[in-house]
């Protein structure tokens, strides 16, 4: 039979996972409220993935950075994409690790407007293989005519959606 205070964790951890999904569907979609600057969406997104994505033991910490901002047609897609790197980087590179670091920026880099996430990580290995998360990263980038990488430098695993774009459209 389980305790009281047993339920009532489990009350309290359905209840944080319920919240975190919405605030996640809210930055991607605006299903509660109207989706509010690309920035704040970007970072709301990043923050529920990381909370709902990682154990409660462990302490990962996201921040953003954004230097550009997508056209508003492509800005939907640069966040479905930030989601799936957010959701791996948690899933595959902090699994069973106490701490962590992602860092997630949105960029001009030459005509591209480059969306980069990093973290410290176990890494992809030098030939990372393609699962369901990058495989859905890379469908959404070729429908704006983006390329998707998943590198390992150092101690650094980098997954980058570069594409072209009128960068004020």
């Amino acid at each position: 039979m389980t305790s009281p205070e047993a339920c009532r964790r489990t009350a309290a951890d359905v209840e944080r996972r319920i919240l975190l999904t919405a605030q996640i569907s809210d930055a991607l979609f605006g299903l509660t409220r109207a989706p509010g600057p690309f920035a704040h969406r970007l970072e709301s997104l990043c923050d529920g993935v990381v909370g709902l994505a990682s154990e409660t033991d462990q302490y990962v910490t996201v921040s953003c950075c954004v230097l550009a901002e997508p056209p508003a047609a492509m800005a939907d897609t640069v966040l479905r994409v930030a989601h799936e790197f957010v959701g791996n980087a948690v899933k595959h590179g902090m699994h069973m690790r106490l701490l962590g670091r992602i860092e997630v920026s949105v960029a001009t880099l030459a005509a591209e407007l480059v969306l980069t996430v990093v973290d410290d990580g176990w890494g992809c290995g030098m030939a990372p293989l393609a699962g369901e998360g990058l495989s859905v990263a890379h469908a959404l980038a070729n429908a704006i005519g983006g390329k998707v990488s998943l590198r390992r430098i150092g101690d650094r695993t980098i997954s980058e959606m570069k594409f072209t774009a009128a960068l004020h459209a």
